[in-house]
């Protein structure tokens, strides 16, 4: 059985209760689920960054400062080896977003991305990616950047990727320094994108009242990015602390990552907890 260990803003091996570090370099959590920098500094957690992040598609020239790549890579390179996954971390090559036919000019000044690079022989390949992809996300966002989870609007064929045959592009997540202000275009494509966000009630098929953690689980799921822009997960509750996250049947590959983002959502939400892989996997606290 494979399981998801997450507090709010670590991993951590519950049978031994060992904190597994899955931090950027040079960064460690507080008992109060907090960041701190090795000054001493006071940063966001990755709940609190649930709340600061918004997708971002026009970007600035600005390269990534060097301790942030390296606080991303290190963080990667641990992910990757937990759970059997291949993120890439690319910097100063925009060739996936170049010109209007590749992005529909949906995103301008893209330099820096992460490639999700799925393993079409690993039937959970594609959730793990979400999962462990959402976490540098938000970690991005403590770290000063902003972000968008991109699932079509780039050429995979122009990412600097070696891919074996059974190696796909799963999707990308965009980082980078933005305007302060959004673009008009970026304001009205969130507000069509607010505008078809499901309320809590339509994300789970359970009677209210809800229990506070569930609620609260689901209001971080609301405020999660999606693959599919479609928010298709639904969470039940089986009582006894225990809910379960289920997708409709589908063939679009990135049904899962949305699968795994909302999974990891759920449980900075609900206070941690663990997941089962899969579509019907339970959460238990």
């Amino acid at each position: 059985m494979n399981e998801l260990h997450s507090s709010r803003g670590g991993w951590y091996d519950l049978p031994t209760g060992e904190h597994k570090g899955f931090w950027p370099a040079g960064r460690w959590m507080t008992d109060d689920g907090c960041v701190r920098s090795i000054g001493g500094e006071m940063t966001m957690d990755l709940l609190q960054a649930i709340d600061v992040r918004r997708s971002r598609r026009k970007y600035l020239p600005t390269p990534l400062p060097e301790a942030t790549v390296a606080a991303l890579l290190d963080l990667i390179a641990q992910l990757d080896a937990k759970e059997n996954t291949r993120m890439e971390l690319v910097t100063d090559n925009g060739a996936a977003f170049e010109g209007l036919r590749r992005s529909y000019g949906m995103f301008t000044g893209v330099r820096n991305y992460v490639g999700l690079i799925a393993d079409r022989r690993d039937p959970l390949s594609f959730e793990k990616l979400g999962y462990n992809g959402e976490i540098v996300n938000l970690t991005a966002v403590t770290l000063g950047l902003s972000t968008c989870v991109v699932g079509g609007s780039f050429s995979r064929d122009a990412c600097p990727f070696a891919l074996s045959e059974d190696e796909t592009v799963a999707c990308v997540i965009v980082i980078g320094e933005a305007d302060d202000k959004p673009s008009v275009k970026e304001s009205l494509v969130r507000g069509a994108m607010h505008r078809r966000s499901k309320t809590m009630e339509q994300m789970t098929d359970a009677a209210q009242p809800w229990p506070d953690w569930f609620r609260d689980g689901l209001a971080a799921v609301q405020k999660a990015p999606s693959a599919v822009n479609r928010q298709p997960v639904t969470f039940s509750l089986i009582g006894g602390g225990v809910a379960t996250a289920t997708t409709p049947a589908s063939d679009d590959p990135l049904m899962p990552v949305d699968l795994g983002i909302a999974k990891l959502h759920f449980a900075l939400g609900a206070g941690g907890g663990i997941w089962q892989w899969g579509s019907g996997g339970a959460f238990s606290r």
